[in-house]
């Protein structure tokens, strides 16, 4: 029994090694990159834009475009609540990575079509509301930058009247 405590570290040891790999083969192919980012977009709840612990953890799973976006919105919605304190500011509120302004409370990939260098992921999108139901697709597209998939822009497909734009880079102009 006395060497439980070295076969314990030796078992984390081994769990941690493994989970950089792990990270790396989820992540290498545009439907992983997508399941990764629903992954953690459903464990935020994101409503309005990320907060900096969150983009930061959503960095590595976006291009460095839509995350430019999402800092120039986060700096003209700090100029905003600074000149206009009794005003709301804008993206504030609602869901700015799916069509439902609500967002969506699971998902289901769907759908790859995967090129050389760009790729689009179908997302089957669920949003429950105690009684309601909405159901809808969204499609992601990826491009590969430095041999890795990035999230280059998503596109909203739902079919209602109060949605942020067309899609993600859309909304975040």
């Amino acid at each position: 029994m006395r060497n439980k405590p070295i076969l314990i570290v030796l078992g984390a040891l081994v769990f941690l090694a493994g989970a950089p790999i792990a990270w790396s083969q989820k992540t290498s192919t545009p439907a992983g990159v997508t399941d990764t980012f629903y992954r953690k977009y459903i464990a935020f709840q994101m409503r309005g834009l990320p907060t900096v612990t969150q983009a930061t953890s959503l960095a590595p799973l976006f291009s460095k475009d839509i995350m430019a976006l999402i800092a120039s919105a986060r700096a003209e919605q700090k100029q905003f609540i600074k000149e206009h304190p009794e005003d709301k500011p804008p993206w504030i509120e609602g869901d700015l990575f799916t069509s439902l302004w609500e967002g969506a409370t699971s998902y289901s990939i769907g759908k790859a079509r995967v090129g050389k260098t760009t790729a689009e992921v179908d997302v089957h999108l669920m949003s429950k509301d105690k009684d309601q139901t909405t159901e809808w697709i969204d499609t992601v597209e990826l491009m590969k930058t430095n041999g890795r998939w990035v999230i280059r822009d998503i596109q909203f497909k739902g079919n209602w009247a109060f949605m942020n734009g067309s899609s993600l880079s859309a909304a975040l102009r």
